[in-house]
């Protein structure tokens, strides 16, 4: 039974009281809600907090591999609009907030710096964080030497798959560079066969080198990270982004706002904003959205994509009962192949459910509504900025204690479950896709 505690409207008049402001004089009511809105969203992608079943079915007909923000939407939600996120900006930067219109606006920054700077951060994102995945295809066959052009949607290629059109067999590739193919044979060049590796560390964007060349025709099939470009016209365009995440996106908007040659250029904000998208950041490269799965009823077992490829390296070819399912966050896949339809449960971390109008309860106990003010009130004492936005880091320090303490609470309950969440460090160390920085 969900929690009937608190009222989203109620949490908003009881802010109201705590900074002064009964009249919404200084914020007004849309601004207290965004504030508790995202303190759920933050508590939930930093201590797992709600957890539920989905069921989804398997297809053999279709691609053995499944976007949970697809099959399981209103659990792994992506919902957050442009719309409300340049809201949230005009807020913090003490703007009329009418959205993507930019009307009221003052004109020290212009609404359309606001979507620009947000289109930045979006793809900053999807670079530093690696996700979402999902799967891309090469619009030709590759060369006689091998050589494979792919889309140019494509930000990451994570893992590369060969299916040769003459057999129909699948093999996957495993990334190397130019060095030690050329060491492994040097006449590799010269001997067409079935590919095995590939490599991009010696060509352009967009190209990627397999040995050995193919010696029958065949497609690529990626696993990648794609780009996308927003539309900033529409404002319920959405960003691909698990709606827990999309706070990163924000700060990462708002540190290039505030750290621009102009009027509104505040270091303090901005080193705040790039303090808060770092630590998200941290965060999500961490985070785990699935738990357990069962199929038909009965535990299978998960692991990292990249073990079941050194485990099970033809499961592509294989269509039987699968045996185990390979994770990259909301992605995964079935190996082997399903041979016909199977029923699964999805145990999940479940996106935040989130509040929207003044009557809707806040899904947590009365035990932590006092951590969800500490954010709130942070949140919007960042437009004041100077001694005062200063003032209330200690709440967001004990938000923080809070997140900590109750993901202590969390792992002693799943303690079982423990070493699964290791997996996204299991497939970095296995497949890495960037090296990460040092230590200063």
């Amino acid at each position: 039974m969900p929690y009937t505690t608190t009222t989203l409207g109620a949490l908003s008049t009881q802010l109201g009281v705590l900074l002064d402001d009964t009249s919404e004089l200084y914020w007004t009511q849309a601004e207290k809600f965004y504030a508790i809105q995202e303190a759920l969203r933050v508590w939930g992608a930093f201590t797992n907090y709600w957890r539920a079943r989905g069921t989804f079915n398997l297809n053999p007909a279709a691609s053995p591999y499944y976007d949970l923000s697809v099959v399981l939407p209103t659990l792994r939600t992506r919902t957050w609009t442009l719309n409300q996120l340049t809201q949230e900006i005009q807020f913090a930067c003490l703007e009329a907030a009418n959205g993507i219109g930019g009307a009221g606006m003052s004109g020290q920054i212009s609404v359309t710096s606001i979507l620009q700077s947000i289109q930045r951060a979006r793809n900053q994102f999807v670079i530093d964080a690696r996700f979402p995945y999902s799967v891309l295809t090469a619009p030709a066959s590759p060369s006689s030497q091998g050589v494979v052009q792919f889309t140019q949607s494509a930000v990451y290629v994570h893992r590369a798959g060969w299916q040769d059109s003459f057999t129909g067999t699948w093999t996957n590739l495993w990334r190397e560079d130019a060095w030690s193919i050329d060491k492994a044979d040097p006449n590799w060049t010269l001997e067409p066969g079935s590919p095995a590796v590939y490599s991009e560390s010696e060509l352009s964007p967009l190209q990627l080198q397999v040995a050995p060349p193919p010696l029958n025709v065949g497609s690529m099939e990626l696993l990648g990270v794609p780009s996308m470009l927003i539309d900033l016209t529409n404002p319920n365009a959405t960003f691909n982004v698990p709606d827990e995440w999309v706070h990163a996106v924000k700060y990462a908007a708002l540190q290039d706002i505030f750290s621009a040659e102009s009027q509104n250029k505040d270091p303090l904000r901005a080193q705040y904003a790039q303090m808060r998208y770092q630590q998200s950041i941290d965060f999500c490269k961490n985070a785990r959205s699935i738990m357990r799965l069962l199929i038909n009823g009965v535990p299978l077992p998960i692991d990292a994509f990249a073990a079941i490829d050194a485990g099970l390296p033809f499961w592509r070819n294989q269509q039987q009962r699968p045996q185990l399912a390979g994770v990259l966050y909301d992605f995964l896949a079935f190996a082997p192949t399903p041979d016909q339809a199977y029923g699964i449960a999805a145990d999940v971390v479940q996106s935040a459910p989130i509040p929207l109008v003044a009557g809707d309860f806040i899904p947590v106990g009365p035990e932590d509504i006092p951590h969800l003010i500490d954010y709130a009130t942070h949140y919007l004492t960042f437009k004041c900025g100077g001694q005062e936005f200063k003032d209330s880091f200690a709440q967001y320090d004990s938000f923080l204690d809070a997140c900590s303490m109750r993901g202590g609470i969390n792992k002693a309950k799943i303690r079982y479950l423990t070493p699964l969440f290791g997996q996204p460090q299991a497939e970095s160390a296995m497949r890495p896709d960037a090296m990460e920085k040092a230590s200063a």
